[in-house]
């Protein structure tokens, strides 16, 4: 068996089980608004204060990695969502604030720690679909956020479905622990680089490499599209739509269900006949259009043409993180796979805090959900543009990309 199979299941696990735990919010938001004395468009401001704290905790992965190892970074942010879930489900909006920091922490390492064990166990040749394997766990936690958790909420209450959610990612962190122990040694045992304390570094690394500077633009502007497109959905086809809650959850599944079928594709072809950086910015202006399309929907929309959109839509807005991760760990320095991840994301998560939070805004002040996605619709075009831009003729050796036949340890 290839020795990165296992860790890469467990990887998307562990996303899987941090997106159903965020996306567990907005699904339940048409119940919880009442009882926290909020509009359900508001509660897209949980989002931006999650990733508000993700920021300093994902330029902080590098230090976690090198005195935990990866795996137990990753279990220990299973148990902050754990945390999380609990105190948003006691319905204190200030309890619901708490949980939202708490599940900002636990988002933030994640990431920069299954990318640091997979590019250390995984060939060069097989990172684009393998990263995008490990990045379909956010639509598996998505779709099962859509569909499961819509049933749980009207069948006992939203606060008994956070409680599930709660009880079943303690369990994954549980099913960790033989892993840790197999794989976190090298994470632990490995030099600390000289002069690469602190939170600085992991953006420097990021801010000071052209190639990886464009890519985070873009992938600021992807992320607050993707969260927008998972945030706010389900809201939009109730409200908007007059649709079920029901319904409005198989809406955001079948996105979910498209961005995995799309995570896949695109490193099946970004492996065999496209650079990922192409594919990216072509991703960038297909999401800008089924946004567009989204904002037109009404309520006199078939049901399938409406679905229809959010499939592309998904297919778009949810399918280029497996290739946004494989770029990163292919331009990073040697070693520096996951703090570069952590830099990069730090930035990505800005565009997660500014989004939702604009999107909110624009809701709440009475311009309605289309204002809102054709808002988020300009900026991944300004995004995509951002990739198209010719890049230095050479890269300086300092910071040159790690050779393909070098794997990141």
């Amino acid at each position: 068996m290839n020795v990165w199979l296992l860790p890469l299941v467990a990887m998307a696990a562990v996303q899987a089980f941090l997106a159903l735990c965020l996306f567990s919010i907005p699904v339940i938001a048409p119940q919880a608004a009442p009882d926290l004395g909020v509009d359900p468009g508001l509660l897209g401001l949980y989002t931006a204060v999650v990733f508000t704290a993700a920021i300093p905790a994902s330029l902080g992965a590098g230090g976690l990695i090198r005195r935990w190892g990866a795996v137990r970074t990753c279990q220990a942010c299973l148990l902050a969502a754990v945390a999380a879930a609990l105190l948003s489900g006691t319905a204190v909006p200030a309890a619901f604030l708490l949980g939202a920091l708490a599940l900002g922490f636990a988002f933030g390492p994640e990431t920069p720690a299954s990318t640091q064990l997979l590019a250390r166990l995984t060939p060069p040749a097989r990172r684009p679909l393998v990263f995008s394997l490990r990045q379909t766990g956010n639509q598996y936690g998505g779709m099962a956020a859509g569909v499961a958790v819509p049933l749980l909420a009207l069948s006992f209450g939203w606060q008994a479905s956070l409680l599930a959610v709660a009880a079943l990612t303690a369990a994954l962190a549980l099913l960790l622990e033989p892993l840790a122990r197999r794989h976190d040694g090298d994470d632990r045992t490995a030099p600390r680089p000289a002069g690469r304390g602190g939170l600085k570094p992991a953006l420097d690394l990021v801010t000071g490499e052209p190639a990886l500077r464009r890519l985070a633009i873009a992938v600021c502007a992807f992320s607050a599209m993707q969260l927008c497109l998972n945030g706010f959905l389900v809201s939009f086809a109730v409200t908007g739509l007059g649709w079920s809650l029901p319904l409005a959850g198989t809406a955001l599944a079948v996105a979910q269900g498209a961005g995995l079928a799309g995570r896949i594709g695109w490193g099946l072809v970004a492996t065999r006949w496209a650079p990922p950086r192409a594919i990216l910015a072509g991703l960038g202006i297909a999401m800008s259009g089924s946004a567009a399309l989204i904002a037109l929907a009404s309520p006199g929309w078939p049901v399938p043409a409406v679905l229809a959109v959010c499939a592309a839509f998904g297919l778009s807005a949810s399918g280029w993180n497996g290739l946004f991760v494989t770029e990163v760990a292919r331009l990073a320095p040697p070693g520096r796979a996951g703090e570069a991840t952590g830099g990069m994301l730090a930035i990505a998560y800005a565009g997660l805090v500014a989004g939702p939070a604009l999107f909110s805004l624009l809701v709440a002040g009475g311009f309605g959900y289309p204002a809102g996605y054709l808002t988020m619709a300009a900026a991944t075009l300004a995004g995509a543009g951002a990739l198209v831009i010719p890049l230095p003729p050479a890269l300086p050796p300092e910071h040159a990309p790690a050779a393909e036949d070098t794997p990141c340890t």
